[in-house]
């Protein structure tokens, strides 16, 4: 048998005595339907009551899809409608001519429209909507901000020594001092050598090769020359020391021989003194001492008016030297141009600091390493250490030495004893 999930129904209540056959004797089945619908309401979506229009009713605006395609079916409307009907993103060319359809000329100067230099106005000196209490309108300004303001020194601290302001060295204006031996600027972009192409001719390869053989080949007897030097200076060094050292055992074996046979009291009693010497010796000597000065100053007088006498011809030749200097320079900067800058590369021997610059590295391609093809090339070189360099010879840049083990900063490691620094409570 199904049990039944409402309470038995009895319109006919005989008794409603006890609270138990008020329960027993109540008709709740209009509760219970009423409930159960609201369970469905909200399962569906929620209780309809609550809802507002919107969200029960919608308007078809659009139509039905199916009523429209059969409609089409019944009156289907002509080609000439369809083609009409059609129309393009791009916009139609107009058979009047308006401003707006032309872009603004433009004007040298950013033009400001007459609404944005209102707005600017107001923001600038105030309006009805801008509340702002920066500038005054009504007074002059009594200061200028740009202005440098004057530096109060107090009275008490007028021994001290004014604070100077830094300023720049001088030689900060001043063109940077080329390393070249000939003194001729060097540009920051050298031009490569034509024996340097992955792909060069074989005369310029040639001759490139030839060249950095010769230096290489110099820089070794330099080096073999220095060696013999160094060995030849040690051998005189240890010769030396070996003839002091017999000399030395040839003066004490001496001493040690005649030891005790000279009386230093009879060697200075039998050296004879001086005699006094007589007026005319020394009128004879004054006189001899006064040519002599006499001597010396004709010898710097005549210097002088030589020295004189030279000064224009001095300064002919130094101008000379200057323009032929100047001359030799231009020759020497256009031939720079024309040719190659790194065949012909001289130092000078002073130089700034003590760390040398660095060597040139050798950039030079073997017969076995040439390739053909630039997917087979290898990169040589660097580019950053490169420049760093020319800037070096430029003067731009002081040579330096990269620190290897920089300093480490000091710590000292110390123990607290606050733990010892307690009292009992009173």
């Amino acid at each position: 048998m199904s049990a039944s999930l409402t309470a038995p129904a009895q319109p006919k209540q005989p008794s409603r005595k006890g609270k138990k056959a008020w329960r027993k004797n109540v008709d709740i089945t209009q509760v219970q339907d009423g409930l159960e619908e609201v369970r469905g309401q909200i399962i569906t979506g929620g209780i309809y009551a609550e809802k507002t229009s919107d969200q029960l009713f919608a308007v078809d605006s659009a139509g039905s899809k199916d009523i429209q395609r059969k409609y089409n079916k019944r009156h289907k409307p002509l080609k000439v409608d369809e083609i009409l009907s059609a129309r393009s993103a791009v916009p139609a060319v107009s058979s009047k001519k308006r401003l707006s359809d032309f872009s603004e000329p433009k004007s040298k100067k950013p033009r400001v429209s007459r609404k944005q230099f209102d707005h600017l106005r107001a923001l600038a000196y105030g309006g009805d909507q801008v509340k702002k209490d920066i500038i005054e309108t009504n007074d002059a300004a009594d200061h200028d901000p740009w202005a440098v303001e004057e530096k109060k020194n107090d009275p008490r601290y007028t021994f001290l020594e004014e604070k100077k302001p830094t300023q720049e060295p001088t030689t900060l204006k001043r063109a940077p001092v080329t390393l070249s031996k000939d003194g001729k600027a060097i540009p920051a972009v050298r031009k490569p050598d034509a024996g340097k192409s992955y792909n060069p001719t074989l005369q310029d390869w040639a001759n490139l090769i030839e060249r950095e053989g010769d230096k290489e080949v110099e820089a070794e007897k330099k080096r073999l020359q220095d060696a013999r030097e160094e060995a030849e200076r040690l051998e005189r060094v240890i010769a030396a020391a070996h003839e002091e050292e017999a000399e030395d055992a040839n003066e004490s074996a001496w001493e040690s021989e005649w030891e005790g046979f000279s009386d230093p009291e009879k060697d200075a009693l039998r050296t004879k003194r001086p005699e006094r010497k007589t007026q005319a010796q020394r009128n004879k000597i004054n006189r001899r001492k006064e040519a002599e000065r006499q001597a010396k100053h004709d010898a710097k007088m005549k210097a002088k008016e030589k020295q004189s006498q030279k000064i224009k011809e001095l300064a002919k030749s130094v101008e000379e030297k200057e323009i032929a200097r100047n001359t030799a320079r231009a020759v020497a900067l256009t031939l720079d141009e024309m040719s190659s800058d790194d065949a012909d590369e001289e130092l000078r021997k002073k130089r700034w600091g003590k760390i040398p610059i660095p060597e040139a590295p050798l950039e030079i391609v073997l017969a076995d390493e040439l390739q053909d093809s630039l997917r087979r090339l290898k990169p040589e070189g660097n580019l950053l250490k490169d420049r760093f360099r020319n800037m070096i010879i430029q003067g731009k840049v002081e040579p330096r030495r990269r620190i290897s083990q920089p300093k480490q900063k000091k710590v000292k490691v110390t123990e607290k004893w606050s733990y010892k620094d307690w009292r009992l409570p009173k």
